[in-house]
Protein backbone atom coordinates (compact mmCIF):
# COMPACT_ATOMS: atom_id res chain seq x y z
CA UNK A 1 0.00 0.00 0.00
CA UNK A 2 1.47 3.69 -0.85
CA UNK A 3 2.40 5.25 1.94
CA UNK A 4 0.66 8.78 1.76
CA UNK A 5 2.23 11.85 1.19
CA UNK A 6 1.14 13.60 3.99
CA UNK A 7 2.46 10.58 6.37
CA UNK A 8 6.09 11.35 4.65
CA UNK A 9 6.06 15.28 4.55
CA UNK A 10 5.64 14.45 8.57
CA UNK A 11 8.38 12.17 8.55
CA UNK A 12 10.52 14.68 6.78
CA UNK A 13 9.93 17.71 8.79
CA UNK A 14 10.50 15.51 11.99
CA UNK A 15 13.69 14.30 10.32
CA UNK A 16 14.91 17.88 9.08
CA UNK A 17 14.17 19.15 13.08
CA UNK A 18 16.33 16.81 14.92
CA UNK A 19 19.13 17.07 11.92
CA UNK A 20 18.83 20.54 13.27
CA UNK A 21 19.20 20.14 16.70
CA UNK A 22 22.22 17.92 16.10
CA UNK A 23 24.02 20.17 14.08
CA UNK A 24 23.94 22.92 15.96
CA UNK A 25 24.80 21.23 19.09
CA UNK A 26 27.51 19.84 16.96
CA UNK A 27 28.46 23.29 15.55
CA UNK A 28 28.41 24.68 19.44
CA UNK A 29 30.79 21.88 20.30
CA UNK A 30 33.43 22.55 17.74
CA UNK A 31 32.70 26.22 18.35
CA UNK A 32 34.13 25.69 22.19
CA UNK A 33 36.67 23.37 20.98
CA UNK A 34 38.57 25.17 18.67
CA UNK A 35 39.34 27.73 21.52
CA UNK A 36 42.08 27.78 24.22
CA UNK A 37 40.59 27.78 27.93
CA UNK A 38 41.58 30.61 29.52
CA UNK A 39 41.64 30.72 33.95
CA UNK A 40 39.04 33.03 35.44
CA UNK A 41 41.84 34.58 37.19
CA UNK A 42 43.38 37.36 35.10
CA UNK A 43 40.43 37.83 32.47
CA UNK A 44 39.87 41.49 31.51
CA UNK A 45 36.77 43.35 30.20
CA UNK A 46 35.90 43.35 26.96
CA UNK A 47 37.58 39.98 26.09
CA UNK A 48 36.19 37.07 24.17
CA UNK A 49 37.08 33.86 25.96
CA UNK A 50 36.27 30.33 26.79
CA UNK A 51 36.47 29.30 30.44
CA UNK A 52 36.06 26.04 32.33
CA UNK A 53 35.08 25.09 35.57
CA UNK A 54 32.55 23.76 38.15
CA UNK A 55 28.78 25.09 38.28
CA UNK A 56 28.07 27.15 41.14
CA UNK A 57 24.30 27.97 41.73
CA UNK A 58 23.13 31.01 42.39
CA UNK A 59 20.15 32.35 44.35
CA UNK A 60 17.65 30.96 42.09
CA UNK A 61 17.58 27.42 41.23
CA UNK A 62 15.68 25.59 38.35
CA UNK A 63 13.94 21.86 38.90
CA UNK A 64 13.47 19.72 36.07
CA UNK A 65 10.51 18.72 35.16
CA UNK A 66 10.75 15.06 34.00
CA UNK A 67 13.35 14.10 36.54
CA UNK A 68 13.30 16.94 39.15
CA UNK A 69 17.12 17.07 39.21
CA UNK A 70 18.43 20.64 40.44
CA UNK A 71 19.53 22.53 37.82
CA UNK A 72 20.64 26.01 36.59
CA UNK A 73 19.86 24.84 32.60
CA UNK A 74 17.38 22.05 31.52
CA UNK A 75 15.91 21.10 28.49
CA UNK A 76 13.08 18.81 27.91
CA UNK A 77 11.22 17.42 24.30
CA UNK A 78 8.81 15.16 23.91
CA UNK A 79 8.29 13.07 20.89
CA UNK A 80 5.18 11.50 19.55
CA UNK A 81 5.27 8.37 16.80
CA UNK A 82 4.07 9.22 13.40
CA UNK A 83 4.57 6.07 11.91
CA UNK A 84 6.88 3.10 11.86
CA UNK A 85 10.04 4.55 13.12
CA UNK A 86 9.15 8.19 12.44
CA UNK A 87 8.91 10.72 15.47
CA UNK A 88 7.88 14.19 15.44
CA UNK A 89 8.70 16.83 18.31
CA UNK A 90 5.43 17.82 19.64
CA UNK A 91 6.87 20.17 22.66
CA UNK A 92 10.20 21.64 24.06
CA UNK A 93 11.12 23.68 26.94
CA UNK A 94 14.48 25.25 27.60
CA UNK A 95 14.58 26.98 31.04
CA UNK A 96 17.65 28.87 32.70
CA UNK A 97 19.30 30.75 35.23
CA UNK A 98 21.91 32.82 35.81
CA UNK A 99 25.12 30.93 37.68
CA UNK A 100 29.00 31.06 38.11
CA UNK A 101 31.61 28.91 37.16
CA UNK A 102 34.62 28.43 39.01
CA UNK A 103 37.41 26.63 37.86
CA UNK A 104 40.06 26.94 40.99
CA UNK A 105 41.74 29.93 40.07
CA UNK A 106 38.80 32.10 40.66
CA UNK A 107 34.76 32.66 39.73
CA UNK A 108 33.02 34.25 36.74
CA UNK A 109 29.16 34.97 36.91
CA UNK A 110 27.81 33.52 33.31
CA UNK A 111 24.57 35.54 32.21
CA UNK A 112 22.17 33.30 30.17
CA UNK A 113 20.64 36.52 28.14
CA UNK A 114 21.00 34.83 25.03
CA UNK A 115 22.77 31.58 25.16
CA UNK A 116 23.45 28.50 22.72
CA UNK A 117 23.83 25.66 24.85
CA UNK A 118 24.86 21.69 23.55
CA UNK A 119 23.84 19.61 26.55
CA UNK A 120 23.88 16.19 27.72
CA UNK A 121 20.59 14.40 27.08
CA UNK A 122 20.24 11.70 30.19
CA UNK A 123 17.15 10.83 30.85
CA UNK A 124 15.00 9.04 28.57
CA UNK A 125 11.24 7.35 29.31
CA UNK A 126 8.74 6.09 27.21
CA UNK A 127 4.53 5.61 27.51
CA UNK A 128 2.51 4.09 24.87
CA UNK A 129 1.00 0.23 24.51
CA UNK A 130 0.64 -1.32 27.63
CA UNK A 131 2.86 1.60 29.17
CA UNK A 132 0.47 4.17 30.49
CA UNK A 133 2.44 7.63 30.78
CA UNK A 134 3.69 8.79 34.71
CA UNK A 135 1.84 11.21 36.95
CA UNK A 136 5.47 13.39 35.77
CA UNK A 137 4.71 12.69 32.16
CA UNK A 138 0.82 13.36 32.26
CA UNK A 139 1.96 16.65 34.35
CA UNK A 140 4.27 17.68 31.59
CA UNK A 141 2.03 17.10 28.89
CA UNK A 142 -0.70 18.83 30.48
CA UNK A 143 1.40 22.09 30.80
CA UNK A 144 2.28 21.99 26.47
CA UNK A 145 -1.60 21.66 25.80
CA UNK A 146 -0.81 17.89 25.37
CA UNK A 147 -2.46 13.95 25.73
CA UNK A 148 -0.87 10.46 26.32
CA UNK A 149 -3.87 8.63 24.97
CA UNK A 150 -5.69 9.21 21.57
CA UNK A 151 -9.79 10.25 20.36
CA UNK A 152 -10.52 6.48 21.76
CA UNK A 153 -8.18 6.26 24.77
CA UNK A 154 -5.48 4.32 23.24
CA UNK A 155 -2.30 4.95 24.49
CA UNK A 156 -0.12 7.30 22.33
CA UNK A 157 3.74 6.67 21.57
CA UNK A 158 5.30 9.10 23.56
CA UNK A 159 9.14 9.22 24.22
CA UNK A 160 10.59 11.88 26.95
CA UNK A 161 14.06 13.20 26.78
CA UNK A 162 15.96 15.79 29.11
CA UNK A 163 19.08 17.18 29.51
CA UNK A 164 20.29 19.28 32.39
CA UNK A 165 23.47 21.12 34.04
CA UNK A 166 23.68 20.88 37.24
CA UNK A 167 25.22 22.90 40.67
CA UNK A 168 29.27 20.91 40.94
CA UNK A 169 28.53 19.74 37.27
CA UNK A 170 32.01 21.04 35.26
CA UNK A 171 31.28 23.11 31.84
CA UNK A 172 32.93 25.04 29.59
CA UNK A 173 31.46 28.53 28.24
CA UNK A 174 32.67 31.36 25.96
CA UNK A 175 31.74 34.62 25.70
CA UNK A 176 32.50 38.51 26.41
CA UNK A 177 33.69 39.52 29.41
CA UNK A 178 31.81 42.65 30.73
CA UNK A 179 32.29 43.98 34.55
CA UNK A 180 29.46 44.85 36.47
CA UNK A 181 28.32 46.91 39.73
CA UNK A 182 26.68 44.58 41.87
CA UNK A 183 25.97 45.25 46.00
CA UNK A 184 28.61 48.07 45.54
CA UNK A 185 31.48 45.86 43.91
CA UNK A 186 32.70 45.20 40.79
CA UNK A 187 32.55 41.69 39.55
CA UNK A 188 33.05 40.42 36.24
CA UNK A 189 30.81 38.24 34.32
CA UNK A 190 30.31 36.72 31.11
CA UNK A 191 28.03 37.48 28.49
CA UNK A 192 26.78 37.20 24.81
CA UNK A 193 29.19 38.85 22.47
CA UNK A 194 27.33 41.36 20.62
CA UNK A 195 27.47 39.55 17.35
CA UNK A 196 26.29 36.08 18.44
CA UNK A 197 25.17 33.98 21.66
CA UNK A 198 26.79 33.04 24.44
CA UNK A 199 28.24 29.61 23.75
CA UNK A 200 27.68 26.48 26.67
CA UNK A 201 28.04 23.08 27.25
CA UNK A 202 28.27 20.05 29.94
CA UNK A 203 29.57 17.39 26.77
CA UNK A 204 32.64 16.00 27.50
CA UNK A 205 34.07 16.48 24.08
CA UNK A 206 33.76 19.94 24.43
CA UNK A 207 34.54 21.08 27.73
CA UNK A 208 37.70 18.40 27.56
CA UNK A 209 38.23 19.45 24.02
Amino acid sequence: MPVPFFALAAAAIAGVGLSYALSTDARTRRSLKKRPVTPVRGLREGELVRVRGRVLAGERVLEAPLSHRPSVYYLATVDQETGRNHWREVAREERYVEFAIDDGTGRIQVIMSVPRVAVVSDHHTRSGSFDDASEVEEAFLRRHGLKSTNLIGLNIAIRYDEGTIEPGEEVTAFGLVRAEIRDGQRVLVLDAPDDGPLLLSDDPRAVHG
